[in-house]
C-alpha cells in the first residue's frame, strides 16, 4: 500500500469516527435532555393573561422535566422583539417562545420587516390556550343585540366609535373585521390598554369594543356582552350567541398563545417537550388556572399548530390590507 492510500484511509477512518461520535453525542444529549434550566421567552410585560398562562405551563412542565423553566419577559414592538430573540436562539431546547396571535399571526401582515418568519423560524410544539374575543357595549346605551348595534351604526354612519389597545392590535383588527362584515362605518379610537377602554366604555363615552373575555367578565355590571367571536358558544357564557349566530358570516377572532421552539430542534428533544406539554395540559391545577383566566386549554399536534399559524396569518394579513392599516 502506497503512502497516499494509507493517508487517505486514515483520514476517512477518522472522519467516519467523528460522524459516529457526533451522532452519538446528539442522541446522548437528547436522551439526557434537559440538563440545565430552560428559558421561556414571553414577548410581553408581566401581568395579564399572556404572562399568567405562560407561568402556569412553565411551572408544570418544569416539574415534569426535572428542570426549572424560567420565564423571561421581553416586551416591545408588539411582541416582535421577543419573537426575534427566540428565533435567533440555539435550537437545543433550552430557549422556547410563548407565541400568540399578535406575535405569530398578526405581525407578519403588519410590519414591513420582521426579525423572524412565523413559519420557517420556529418549530411549533402546541397551541396551549385559546379564548374568543367578545363584543361589548356600554351599559349606558340600549343596544341589546349585534343586529341592533349594526342597524344603529348604519343609521348614524361615522358617529359610533369602538376602542382598541392600539393600532394593529388584535382588538383593532377585530373591530375592522366587524366594520367590514356588517358593512358599517364606525370610528376607531386607540387606547394604551384595556383598562382605559373599560373606563370610557363604562362611562358611555365609548359605544363598543372587542375585549378579551377576562377583562369583560370582570365588568359585567357596567357593560353588556352582545356576542362572542368563537365558532361555538363559550362554556363561560353559554347563553351569549356567537357573532356568526348574530348574522356575521365566518366571523371568528380568538386570542391564543402557544409553545414554540427555534427551527432546527432535534426530533428527540421536540418529542420530549411535546410529551411534557401534553401531560402538563392535563393537570388539574393547570386546567383550573387557565379557566380562572377565562381561557380554554388546547392540546394539538405540532403539525396542526403549524397549519393554524398559516391560516390565521393569511386571515389577518387580508384584513390589514383591506383596512389599509400601517404602523
Amino acid at each position: 500500500m502506497n503512502r497516499h492510500s494509507a493517508t487517505r484511509r486514515h483520514f476517512l477512518g477518522q472522519a467516519g469516527a467523528g460522524l459516529v461520535a457526533a451522532a452519538f453525542g446528539t442522541t446522548s444529549q437528547a436522551a439526557t435532555y434537559p440538563v440545565r434550566p430552560i428559558t421561556l421567552i414571553v414577548p410581553f410585560a408581566p401581568g395579564g393573561p399572556t404572562d399568567a398562562s405562560a407561568r402556569l405551563f412553565a411551572k408544570a412542565m418544569g416539574g415534569l422535566l426535572a428542570q426549572p423553566i424560567l420565564v423571561d419577559n421581553r416586551p416591545g414592538a408588539g411582541g416582535t422583539l421577543g419573537g426575534g430573540i427566540a428565533a435567533r436562539a440555539a435550537p437545543d431546547g433550552y430557549t422556547l417562545l410563548w407565541g400568540g396571535t399578535s406575535t405569530i399571526a398578526v405581525a407578519p401582515g403588519l410590519y414591513a420587516s420582521l426579525p423572524y418568519d412565523p413559519i420557517t423560524s420556529f418549530q411549533p410544539i402546541s397551541r396551549a390556550v385559546t379564548g374568543p374575543l367578545v363584543l361589548c357595549v356600554s351599559g349606558k346605551h340600549d343596544y341589546t343585540t349585534v343586529e341592533d348595534l349594526a342597524a344603529q351604526a348604519r343609521q348614524r354612519p361615522g358617529q359610533l366609535n369602538y376602542g382598541s389597545s392600539g393600532v394593529g392590535s388584535i382588538l383593532h383588527l377585530t373591530g375592522e373585521m366587524f366594520k367590514s362584515s356588517a358593512d358599517i362605518d364606525i370610528v376607531h379610537v386607540p387606547y394604551k390598554g384595556a383598562s382605559l377602554i373599560l373606563t370610557d366604555l363604562t362611562s358611555g363615552l365609548l359605544q363598543m369594543a372587542f375585549l378579551g373575555m377576562g377583562h369583560a367578565m370582570a365588568h359585567t355590571k357596567e357593560i353588556r356582552i352582545l356576542a362572542t367571536a368563537g365558532r361555538q358558544r363559550s362554556a363561560q357564557l353559554p347563553k351569549v350567541p356567537t357573532m356568526i349566530e348574530s348574522g356575521q358570516r365566518d366571523f371568528e377572532s380568538m386570542e391564543w398563545f402557544g409553545l414554540l421552539a427555534p427551527a432546527g430542534i432535534s426530533p428527540e428533544v421536540l418529542a420530549r417537550l411535546s410529551d411534557a406539554y401534553t401531560r402538563a395540559s392535563q393537570m388539574k391545577e393547570v386546567r383550573d388556572g387557565v379557566s380562572h383566566l377565562e381561557l380554554e386549554p388546547v392540546n394539538e399536534s405540532p403539525e396542526h399548530f403549524r397549519l393554524a399559524i398559516a391560516s390565521e396569518g393569511a386571515k389577518w394579513k387580508t384584513i390589514i390590507k383591506n383596512a389599509r392599516i400601517s404602523i
